[in-house]
């Protein structure tokens, strides 16, 4: 069972917790429905008919699934060279550090349900020209109103208390499951950030998109 104070108080003891091996099932599980279940609410609260509904659902499922599996798995596999590369001699486990992506991963979970919660607020006019279905929470607020470019608009969107939330304790747990200091845990945690965005930003330019979700995690 998973403590919800895991994720708010990334303590030494929670940490340790958190990136025990093996342990990983149970929250790829949770983010896996959490984030379906809220694709089927945002088709029903469409008007679309229950048959679209299912189809929705089960689709999110497969997706889901799949690449939230390739993602963590890239991202704990960056994690991992990057502390075998800082600390060459002591003995690092991957799927410990994989266990830790996974738990990370509820906080985008959380991330998503406040913005398909904020969305849905009548007051709240704010909206992103350049990500419709995005609530801008971080530096992307200072774009409100304006057209900015695809590149930009990713970096600003992606700077914000969710992301700084899962950097954060994503950097606490590296530090005290592989003994990469602090300082250490922060640059790797950060490195991979840069990767991320950067890959995302590309991927969107080529494609031509302007509605991707980072999910990144």
């Amino acid at each position: 069972m998973i403590n919800p104070s895991l994720m708010l108080l990334p303590s030494k003891e929670n940490l340790e917790h958190i990136g025990a091996p093996h342990t990983w099932r149970t929250s790829y599980f949770i983010v896996v429905a959490g984030t379906s279940l809220l694709a089927w609410l945002k088709s029903c609260l469409k008007g679309s008919s229950p048959g679209t509904d299912l189809i929705v659902l089960a689709a999110a499922l497969i997706v889901m699934s799949i690449s939230l599996y390739v993602i963590w798995s890239l991202v704990a596999l960056l994690s991992y060279l990057f502390s075998i590369l800082v600390v060459p001699m002591k003995r690092i486990s991957y799927m410990r550090i994989f266990s830790l992506v996974s738990y990370c991963g509820i906080i985008f979970l959380i991330g998503e349900l406040v913005n398909f919660i904020l969305l849905r607020i009548p007051l709240l006019k704010i909206r992103s020209s350049v990500f419709p279905n995005r609530f801008p929470i971080g530096l992307d607020l200072l774009l409100n109103g304006g057209h900015p470019s695809l590149p930009l608009a990713i970096l600003m969107h992606s700077i914000n208390p969710i992301i700084i939330w899962y950097c954060a304790t994503l950097s606490l747990g590296l530090h005290r499951i592989t003994g990469v200091s602090k300082m250490g845990a922060g640059i790797i945690v950060g490195s991979i950030w840069v990767i991320g965005i950067g890959s995302v930003a590309l991927i969107a330019s080529v494609l031509g998109g302007t509605t991707i979700g980072l999910k990144i995690g």
